[in-house]
Order: C-alpha cells, then sequence, then structure tokens
C-alpha cells in the first residue's frame, strides 16, 4: 500500500514537472526571440528534466500496478536517456553560459560522450531489484555506464562556476549566480537522498529528494529568466510578485494541488483502513474455520486429513494455511516435504503467537523475515495451531491498483486544472496590462486615452468605467442623476403600457377575425367569452401594475392548465407566424388545480411573449409541454442552522430529500425557446423589478408572473444555455 509519505512525494513531482514544463516554454520563447543558444539549451535541459520525472512517477505507478518486468526495464532504460541527454545539454550551457569559447571544443566530447551513454544504455541488459516497500528499483546493467556519476559532475560543475560568478560580479549578477549554484547544490543533495532512500528504504528521504529537486528548478529558473540588469535581480523572489500571471497561476494551481492532495490522502487513507481490514477479516474467517474442522472432529486427525485440508482451504493464489504444533514444528503444509521433515517455523511471529494461545489477525513477518499478511488461531483440543498467510505485495496488490488509479484521475485532473488556470490566467493578464497603459496615459493629463478592451466580463466592465471616468466627471453625473429620475418616472408608465398591451393583442387579433368568421357560430361563441375576460383584465392588470410590492388577493377556482395555455397559444398564433416561429405543445393529461385563470394566463402570456421575442430574429421553435410528477418541500436553513425558509426540488434531489421534506404533487408547465439564451449575468436578476435588456422594455413581466405563480404557492426555475435557448419550469401543487 501507499503511505502517506509515498503519496506527498507524488504530488511534489507533479508540481515540480509544471515548473519544469513553464521553464521549458519560457525559454524557448526567449530562444525565437533573441536567438540565444544559451536559451534553447536552458528549454532543452527543462525539457529533459520534465521528462525523467514524468518517467520516474510512471515506472513508480507500473510498479503498483504490477505491469511486466520488460515494461518497467524499458521506463528505466528511458529514465537514464533523459539523465545522458540533461548532462550533454547542462554541459553545453555551462559553455555558452559562462562565456567559456576557448573551451567549446569540449562540446564535441560531451556529445560523443552522451552518444556513447545512450549507445550502451540500448544495447544493455538490465536486471532490476526491487525490495519490500520500495518503489524505486536498485538498476543493474550488464556493463558499466557511469550515467548518475556523470548527471552528478555536470550539476557539480555549475555549482563551481555559479559559486565564482557570486563571489566575481556584484549586485545582482551575484545574486543570480548565488541562486544558480545552490540550485546545483540542491540537485546533488536530491541525488543523494534518492541514494539513501534506495539503501534504506525509508520514505521520508524519497520526499526529500523530490522536495529539493522542485525547489533546485525553481531557482535554476529565476536565476535563468530574471535580467541581471533587473531591480528584481536582486530579491529573485519577489519576481512572482511582479506580473499577475504569476500571482494567479501559484495561488489557483498550488491550492487546487493542496485541495487534490488533502482530498486524495483522506479518501485513500479511508478506503486503505476500510480494504485492509476487508483483507484481514477474511484470513481470519479462514482460519477459524479451518480450526474449528479440526476442533470438531471425532478423532485426532491423521497427516493425510491435515494435509488435505491445508491443501482446500480457500486462499488465494499465493496464500496458503499450514499447522504447527506447540513447539514450533511444522505439522501439515501444502508442501508436503516441509511438513514430512518437521521443518521447524517458530521464527515465524504467527507462530510464536499461536503456540502461546493467541488468535489475531494482521501483518507479521515470516521465518524469513518477509512481511505477511494473514492470521493465526490455535487449536487448543490438539495443542496445534493455525496460520494463513500471503506476502502482502500480492495481499494488497488490488489494493495498490486502486490507490494507483485513483492517483493517475487526480494527476489528470491537476493537469487539466493548470492547463485551464494558464488559460484564464492570461485572458485576465492581457486586459490587466492594458488597464495600466491606460492609467499611465491618464495620470500623464491624457484624457482622450480609451481602453480597447472587449471581454464582456468583470475586467471588461472595469474598462468601460475607466473610459467613462477619463470625460469629465462632474458633467456626467449630473446627466446620470437627471437620466436615472427621467427613467424611474417613465419605467412606470411605459411598464403598465406594457402589460396592457398583451390583452390588447388578443383584442386586435378577434377583431381583424371578426369580418371573416363572423358566422362560424363557435367563433362568435369564443368571441363573446373572451372579449369581455380580455378587457377586465386590462383593468385588472392596471390595478395590479399600480399594487406591484403589495399582496394581491387571486380569486381561486378549478381551472384546467391546458386549456389556459391552449388559449394564450392561440392568442399568439398569428405573431409566432409572424416571427417564423413553429409551436410545438406536448400537453399531458392534468388534473384541476386550485387556481386564479386570469392571474395563470397572464403569467403565461409574459413567458410565452419574452420567448416568441428572443427568436424575432431568425425564428425557431416554441415548446410548451406539460406534465405531472412530485417535489419535496424542504426547509432552507442559513449558515447557523436556523430555517429561514422553504424551496421546493424535484428529479434525483427530491429522491434524496423525500426523507427530510414533505413529499407534494405538483403540475409541470415547461416553456423552452431556441432564442440566444441569457447570460449568466442576467439570470439572478432576471425577476427584479425594472431590470430588462430590451431597448423598449420596462423590466416589470417576469416579475409580476413569478408573484402570481408564489401567489400559487408555487415556484419557477430557469435554465438556459448562449445560443441554445432558455427553458422557464413552473411548478403548481395539484392541491393548497
Amino acid at each position: 500500500m501507499l503511505s502517506n509519505l509515498a503519496i506527498i512525494s507524488r504530488f511534489t513531482e507533479i508540481f515540480a514537472s509544471g515548473i519544469l514544463i513553464a521553464g521549458t516554454i519560457a525559454f524557448f520563447n526567449n530562444y525565437f526571440s533573441g536567438k540565444r543558444l544559451r536559451d534553447l539549451f536552458l528549454s532543452l535541459i527543462f525539457l529533459s528534466l520534465f521528462i525523467y520525472i514524468a518517467a520516474a512517477l510512471a515506472s513508480q505507478m507500473m510498479y503498483s500496478m504490477g505491469r511486466s518486468l520488460r515494461e518497467l526495464i524499458w521506463i528505466q532504460k528511458g529514465i537514464y536517456f533523459t539523465l545522458t541527454l540533461c548532462s550533454g545539454f547542462l554541459a553545453a550551457f555551462i559553455l555558452e553560459r559562462f562565456g567559456l569559447q576557448k573551451w567549446r571544443w569540449l562540446n564535441f566530447l560531451v556529445i560523443s560522450l552522451t552518444a556513447f551513454f545512450i549507445f550502451e544504455i540500448a544495447v544493455a541488459s538490465v536486471n532490476l531489484i526491487y525490495r519490500e516497500g520500495v518503489v524505486e528499483p536498485v538498476v543493474n546493467f550488464s556493463i558499466l555506464i557511469p550515467v548518475k556519476p556523470f548527471f552528478a559532475l555536470m550539476w557539480g560543475v555549475l555549482s563551481i562556476f555559479g559559486l565564482i560568478g557570486a563571489f566575481r560580479l556584484k549586485a545582482g549578477e551575484r545574486i543570480l549566480n548565488l541562486y544558480l549554484a545552490i540550485s546545483a547544490w540542491l540537485m546533488l543533495a536530491s541525488m543523494f537522498s534518492s541514494f539513501l532512500y534506495l539503501r534504506f528504504g525509508v520514505e521520508g528521504y524519497l520526499v526529500s529528494a523530490w522536495i529539493l529537486i522542485l525547489v533546485s528548478t525553481l531557482g535554476f529558473l529565476l536565476a535563468e529568466i530574471i535580467p541581471p540588469d533587473s531591480p528584481v535581480a536582486r530579491q529573485p523572489l519577489s519576481f512572482f510578485r511582479t506580473r499577475i500571471l504569476f500571482k494567479l497561476l501559484l495561488i489557483f494551481v498550488l491550492l487546487i494541488v493542496i485541495l487534490f492532495e488533502a482530498t486524495t490522502l483522506a479518501t485513500l487513507n479511508i478506503s486503505r483502513s476500510a480494504l485492509s481490514k476487508a483483507i484481514i477479516n477474511g484470513y481470519a474467517r479462514a482460519a477459524t474455520e479451518l480450526a474449528n474442522k479440526i476442533e470438531n472432529a471425532a478423532a485426532k486427525p491423521s497427516f493425510d486429513d491435515l494435509q488435505n485440508l491445508v491443501s482446500t482451504s480457500k486462499v488465494d493464489a499465493k496464500g496458503l494455511a499450514f499447522i504447527v504444533a506447540q513447539n514450533g514444528d511444522m505439522v501439515a503444509h501444502p508442501d508436503k516435504r516441509r511438513a514430512l521433515a518437521q521443518e521447524n517455523v517458530k521464527a515465524n511471529e504467527a507462530v510464536l503467537a499461536v503456540v502461546e494461545g493467541k488468535s489475531k489477525g494482521g501483518e507479521f513477518r515470516d521465518e524469513l523475515g518477509s512481511l505477511m499478511v494473514g492470521a493465526y488461531v490455535p487449536v487448543k483440543k490438539f495443542g496445534w495451531g493455525v496460520i494463513i498467510q500471503e506476502p502482502i505485495a500480492s495481499a494488497y496488490f488490488e489494493l495498490r491498483r486502486l490507490e494507483t488509479n485513483s492517483l493517475l484521475f487526480v494527476i489528470a485532473g491537476i493537469v487539466l486544472t493548470g492547463l485551464v488556470g494558464v488559460f484564464f490566467a492570461r485572458s485576465i493578464e492581457k486586459p490587466m496590462k492594458e488597464l495600466i497603459n491606460g492609467a499611465e496615459a491618464v495620470a500623464k493629463g491624457d484624457l482622450r486615452w480609451r481602453v480597447t478592451v472587449d471581454s464582456a466580463d468583470e475586467i471588461g466592465k472595469l474598462a468601460i468605467a475607466f473610459n467613462q471616468m477619463t470625460k469629465d466627471m462632474r458633467d456626467s453625473q449630473e446627466r446620470l442623476v437627471l437620466s436615472e429620475k427621467l427613467a424611474s418616472l417613465g419605467t412606470m408608465a411605459a411598464g403598465m403600457a406594457h402589460e396592457i398591451k398583451n390583452p390588447l393583442v388578443s383584442l386586435r387579433t378577434f377583431t381583424q377575425l371578426l369580418q371573416y368568421k363572423w358566422e362560424d357560430k363557435e367563433f362568435r361563441e369564443k368571441f363573446s367569452s373572451i372579449i369581455p375576460h380580455e378587457i377586465e383584465r386590462i383593468n385588472r392588470i392596471a390595478e395590479s401594475l399600480l399594487k406591484f410590492g403589495k399582496p394581491m388577493a387571486p380569486e381561486f377556482s378549478k381551472v384546467d392548465v391546458n386549456a389556459i395555455l391552449d388559449e394564450v397559444l392561440v392568442l399568439f398564433e398569428i405573431v409566432a407566424k409572424k416571427n417564423n416561429v413553429h409551436v410545438t405543445k406536448k400537453l399531458a393529461e392534468l388534473p384541476p388545480i386550485s387556481g386564479d385563470p386570469g392571474l395563470l394566463q397572464q403569467a403565461f402570456v409574459n413567458i410565452i411573449k419574452n420567448a416568441i421575442e428572443s427568436m424575432s430574429e431568425g425564428g425557431g421553435e416554441l415548446i410548451c409541454k406539460t406534465d405531472v410528477g412530485e417535489v419535496v418541500r424542504v426547509g432552507k436553513t442559513n449558515k447557523e442552522g436556523k430555517k429561514v425558509g422553504e424551496e421546493m426540488v424535484w428529479g434525483e434531489q427530491a429522491a434524496e430529500a423525500k426523507e427530510a421534506g414533505e413529499v407534494m404533487p405538483v403540475i409541470f408547465i415547461e416553456v423552452t425557446d431556441t432564442g440566444g439564451g441569457i447570460p449568466d449575468e442576467n439570470l439572478k436578476s432576471l425577476f427584479d423589478p425594472f431590470f430588462t435588456t430590451k431597448m423598449t422594455g420596462t423590466g416589470m413581466g417576469l416579475p409580476i408572473t413569478l408573484r402570481i405563480i408564489e401567489e400559487h404557492k408555487g415556484s419557477i426555475k430557469v435554465r438556459s444555455q448562449i445560443g441554445k435557448g432558455t427553458t422557464f419550469i413552473i411548478t403548481l401543487p395539484q392541491q393548497h
């Protein structure tokens, strides 16, 4: 199983990989802009170090997942390839970095040595030695290939030249050279810590090695990316404060890595504890069953009977059961020769415990000192002991596979999050630079400067506000106050006209059809029933607008929601055709509900009218659906846990909340359009009075609709996607 330190080391590897990728990209960009060989070698050094860390991480995970030895050998050869290449790039960088033109002939020697090492690695056979609890193997090539000494030599040379530069140079150049020397020392220290891990198997050394590599690569990056004549060169760590991009990336990525790491550690610890307990309990049950079979025997079992029992016990592929006597001698064993020889296995920790009459399941060491997982139970009737054991590597193999797969998903998540973080950080940094340039221009007195930021987010709004601020603030403020007063007065009057316009649509429609359908008796009856009703609606709309914000008293009766929807759709039939909107009805059979038909009609008119208007430019489809179902009314609580209201949920949420709330039968009315959709920033204000995005809108339709639905003890939810359309979902209780 992976320990917490092993998991922490892998997260450290991931973070170091991120720094190396950033360095690779930065130095590649510098090379293409300045054409300096030094930057090219730097980018190749960072790239090869990234490949080395990625290959090391892959090697650890492949071992945990039980991959074939052939694959593990190839990954180790890849690690040695990258170390060799990195050593060659380091040598070339040192010659360029410190201006050793006279020694450039050494490049030929380094290239030859690097090519020789790569050839030897490719043709040599490899022996990997994995030890218990150590995820990195001891790698033995069939021939001597001093790759790691060569790698260490190059870092040592770099540290020496960096230290010489720190003593010879002044100011910022001295600090940067000192950073370079320290980074090289830290890389050497990481190699020594890795050696200690392979020697002693203590995971603290492994974590130390990767932390040292992380700090080393960070120092190396700062030493080479900061210009020597920059004021930041005196305090290289302050470089991360000079650009908002670095701040955002550090905060974003670091927090995400810490969050992923904490979550993964907690999850794996819980899973590890539960699964290991289940494995041990399984062994304990098997050992108890075997002991009971022996105890319940009428007579003392014969040797063949015992051999049959231990051979047929249900143990995993690499597990085995055996029986020992009080003195630790083997009584029965799947390997019959060991049993016949009465081999003494008292050195086995489980045997020592079971001969003392103890029974337990867990981890223990066998007679050879190998770590085992199993259980032991005494057979008191005959003075024997039953032991079931399996090597810890095979016992916890599936658990290791689960841990490794979990880490793979976490790594993928971190990589994806990091890429998204880089994208968004750059999208923020660019307009911020534009704002800084504008602020500097205005500070110099150029009030004609305009910030050209076209983003629709908060920075875009800030840019608009900045451009507005460059005008005469006093005159602009006075005009704004005056226009706001006039807008407030006009909104109420326009709001009344907006709502009265809806019933006038039906009046106009029927008057237009009157001369064509007067002979139609059904039309005359509908005309006689609807027109007075619509006139009454105009009166009630005016009253409702005047009383907006005050409680309204609906007149409830049994109503057919489908019939009301049909009436509203008839009113908008001509308008829909005019705007090339196709209307689709999917009306389920609904029970009658208690409601005010006039108010419900007004609510449906407002929503359908908005839906049609959203498709007025290119046409589309209007879908009206009804259905029956259930919602759960649950209490809403604040941070202190006090109940502050109610909320209705349905679907999967309702299934989860049934025990915590009241189940209520409802009907659903769903109105969907295929218009342009509503931006996220407008969804929150959709039902606010006077909020509108239309040139001629008043912002009164949807607030009144919400009030009507709430008066009917219902709710409205809105789902919208830009470019795909909007759906209004209304729930109304079947009884209230």
